[in-house]
């Protein structure tokens, strides 16, 4: 099954329609993953929410977003910055994600570039979940003050790229005031101490806190 969407082009001004997925009718799940993707029926929107312009080619994701056609049309537009990710929903996620931060928009550019990661999770691509999940650190390190919850996912997302040793650098001298915060922490330590660099989910870390009782 199928819904038709009905989008505007904020670059170009094309009226489209779009295709997307049916709302998932799987049982809902309670744990999220260690980078915050949710469970169902929440982590199959991820298909759901990304547009692709059928005349200029600019990708926007649920919110309408403007561009200039001189920025949809260039070069590192086309290739993701020089990475090529193959055509499709990583790579529109990707572009999403550029075009938040032109604008400056960190936090959606980092929800856009983390969602080009899990596709590619999703289609056991891990070269390009790879690239993706290096923006987002990109894009992390631009971000200002002490957010306990982004801290969190970035050092899932280190992890997750092989870069173990940066995991406990990242969280160098943070202070989180929340018991529930600071076990996520110690499990993603552990889990960078292992070199593992699979996905994790809250009810790993659950079942790991119930057994060392």
């Amino acid at each position: 099954m199928s819904e038709t969407i009905s989008r505007t082009c904020g670059c170009c001004g094309t009226a489209f329609h779009q295709t997307v997925p049916d709302k998932s009718s799987e049982k809902p799940g309670f744990f999220y993953d260690l980078d915050n993707r949710p469970p169902e029926p929440a982590r199959s929107e991820l298909y759901r929410q990304i547009f692709r312009c059928p005349e200029c080619g600019f990708c926007m994701g649920p919110k309408d977003r403007k561009a200039a056609r001189e920025f949809v049309d260039s070069e590192a537009y086309k290739s993701c910055e020089g990475n090529d990710l193959p055509e499709g929903v990583g790579a529109d996620y990707y572009r999403v994600g550029m075009a938040a931060e032109q604008d400056n928009d960190i936090q959606t550019a980092l929800a856009a570039v983390i969602r080009a990661a899990w596709f590619f999770d999703d289609t056991d691509d891990d070269a390009n979940a790879v690239k993706c999940r290096g923006k987002y650190i990109e894009l992390f390190k631009k971000l200002r003050g002490n957010d306990s919850g982004a801290l969190v996912v970035a050092a899932d997302v280190y992890r997750r790229c092989g870069r173990y040793g940066e995991v406990a650098e990242s969280l160098k001298n943070r202070w989180f005031p929340d018991r529930l915060t600071r076990q996520i922490i110690e499990y993603e330590a552990q889990l960078a101490d292992a070199d593992d660099r699979a996905a994790h989910s809250l009810k790993d870390c659950f079942d790991v806190i119930d057994g060392d009782k």
